[in-house]
């Protein structure tokens, strides 16, 4: 039986897997789980001892994970394993390292909604007043009816989004990098390119993984072509966004109002500009954070481990040569 390790496990990982999955686990001979992130790259070593395989829920320092004498499987829980794990040095050492992607597309594409409504009805502000005395009746909200949504990226959480935001009456467009028609029919939406959609709709959400293809592709210059009175929402990355740009677009009054749950640097500094403006609605970084995510999670990330160890592994974003 293969040893297995969770060296950084949650601490409510016991709720978060389900009975199959502990079923699943079981016949593989067994989770052997350690909480909270190791102190040291010793600490780390040991807990991982002759693991074959680990689930990694934080990053795996290089060192540690080339100094893993029988290391041979790391299964990220989560999306966008390149930032936590080295994964050319993952390949050249001979591991394969896995994601566990579609376990949030629901939750995420849900606050995406929260923080677009709550954008577009100055939810925060409205609430914040209220509880400091004053009955403000003044502020206008946005109806979403008949608005055009523009959302860019058109993976899982995008298309989820999409279902979503036609649900409460909005038109979907959208941007990717992979425009297939058929693609494009299945979904209901049109593909456009990026200057039109930023130039035509009225609600902006970004749905990217951050890569270094990526990073920045909201500038100055993506921000100017938007709408005055358009919304933002980023639950994606925050390196897809220049910042600086964006609080200025805010605070001019050349964008109407944000929603972001991602930043360039978290936790966000409480120096952050971000937090000086009632025209954004902020969240630190939860969008995926539900129970039911949670348990999808770690099906996924044990669905990877049946799936290595049985020959045919799934969710592979690097492998040895």
């Amino acid at each position: 039986m293969p040893k297995i390790v969770y060296p950084d496990a949650g601490e409510n990982l016991e709720e978060e897997l389900s009975e199959a999955s502990r079923q699943r686990l079981d016949a593989l001979g067994g989770l052997e789980a350690h909480y909270g992130r190791p102190e040291s790259h010793e600490a780390y070593l040991r807990r991982i001892g002759d693991a074959r395989a680990i689930l990694l829920g934080w990053d795996l320092p290089a060192e540690v994970m080339l100094a893993a004498p029988a290391l041979e499987l790391v299964v990220f829980t989560g999306i966008g394993a390149a930032r936590f794990v080295d994964l050319p040095r993952a390949a050249a050492r001979g591991i394969t390292v896995c994601n566990t992607p579609g376990y949030s597309d629901n939750t995420v594409a849900e606050h995406a909604l929260a923080l677009l409504l709550a954008a577009a009805r100055h939810v925060p502000r409205l609430d914040a007043e209220l509880r400091a005395g004053r009955w403000n009746q003044s502020s206008m909200g946005m109806e979403l009816r008949g608005r055009r949504l523009g959302i860019v990226g058109f993976g899982g959480i995008g298309q989820r989004f999409a279902a979503l935001a036609r649900a409460v009456g909005m038109e979907v467009v959208a941007w990717t990098r992979n425009p297939d028609p058929e693609r494009a029919r299945a979904a209901g939406v049109e593909f456009v390119s990026l200057d039109r959609l930023l130039a035509e709709c009225d609600a902006v959400s970004l749905h990217l993984a951050g890569t270094p293809e990526t990073e920045g592709i909201i500038d100055a210059a993506a921000i100017a072509r938007m709408k005055p009175e358009a919304l933002f929402v980023n639950t994606a990355r925050g390196e897809l966004v220049d910042e600086a740009a964006l609080v200025e677009a805010l605070r001019e009054g050349r964008i109407r109002a944000a929603g972001i749950d991602v930043y360039r640097e978290e936790p966000l500094p409480a120096s952050h500009p971000f937090l000086g403006l009632d025209n954004v609605v902020l969240s630190p970084h939860v969008a995926y954070n539900t129970p039911e995510a949670a348990v999808a999670l770690h099906d996924i990330a044990v669905e990877c481990l049946v799936r290595y160890f049985a020959g045919d592994p799934i969710h592979v974003v690097a492998a040895p040569a």
